[in-house]
């Protein structure tokens, strides 16, 4: 199985590349090749417990790139993203093992093109990955809806959510800006990012993102603590994002709120 080896420092992300789990041992190197492999494999199963597996859930319009995400998850070459644009609406399902600050997980991608027949609400993933195009005023629509939707089905307190926002290397298409984004992610509490697949921008810093949060809420799943912000009406949270928009707009300086929902490393 494929492994993307990330290292999370407080310079950023540094990309190992893709490698595989397979290690040369000296013990080996005098055996033939078909039994050294297998010794080797046999060592690393006794040696290595597997990877803890996480369930993601893509959500999102047509054409809005869901599939090329994945695919970009899988390689840290860059991959002709606007090809899968064309691609059918078939589901996908792919997983990527992460080793990450020495602990390797592995997250299974599945695409829903139907959150209402294909979610499985009594045994939802471990998180969601709502996706719209900026340059795509439908798509963003489309995405809120998705929120909405998870929300009404309390599936966003205990679970992790990440707006995206693709294709921002159309700067010249683009029809939502970034603090729509933001203020969107803010009333459902949930992280943002925006990225390119196309020239494979923000890519791994979002993945990193994704495992990040979730094992940050399961943490907090554990210590029993649900966030308080759950019981305060959508339209008031709608209504306090959009004046706090509507601040930064006016002064130049963003808000603390809208700062936060782009930082992985907390809840």
């Amino acid at each position: 199985m494929q492994v993307k080896v990330l290292f999370l420092h407080m310079k950023g992300i540094v990309n190992r590349g893709d490698s595989f789990r397979r290690r040369r041992s000296r013990s080996n190197s005098l055996l033939p090749p078909s039994m050294a492999q297998e010794a080797q494999q046999a060592a690393e199963a006794v040696e290595k417990p597997p990877p803890t597996s996480f369930r993601v859930a893509l959500l999102g319009a047509s054409g809005v790139g869901k599939t090329a995400l994945i695919e970009q998850f899988m390689t840290s070459e860059c991959i002709n993203a606007y090809a899968y644009d064309r691609q059918t609406n078939e589901p996908i399902e792919q997983s990527v093992c992460i080793s990450l600050n020495g602990e390797e997980s592995e997250l299974i991608f599945t695409v829903i093109q139907n959150t209402k027949t294909e979610m499985d609400k009594v045994n939802p993933p471990h998180a969601f990955l709502v996706m719209y195009s900026v340059v795509d005023k439908a798509s963003f629509q489309r995405a809120e809806d998705e929120l909405s939707r998870l929300q009404e089905w309390d599936m966003l307190r205990s679970r992790p959510a990440v707006l995206v926002g693709n294709k921002i290397d159309l700067a010249r298409s683009r029809t939502v800006s970034t603090q729509d984004g933001k203020c969107l992610a803010c009333t459902y509490r949930c992280k943002f990012s925006e990225i390119s697949i196309g020239i494979n921008h923000n890519v791994d810093e979002l993945l990193v993102g994704i495992l990040s949060q979730i094992r940050l809420k399961m943490a907090a799943n554990h210590e029993g603590s649900p966030p308080p912000w759950f019981h305060r009406s959508r339209g008031m949270t709608r209504a306090t994002m959009r004046a706090r928009q509507m601040f930064s707009w006016m002064f130049g300086k963003e808000d603390s709120k809208f700062k936060n929902c782009e930082n992985f490393q907390t809840l």
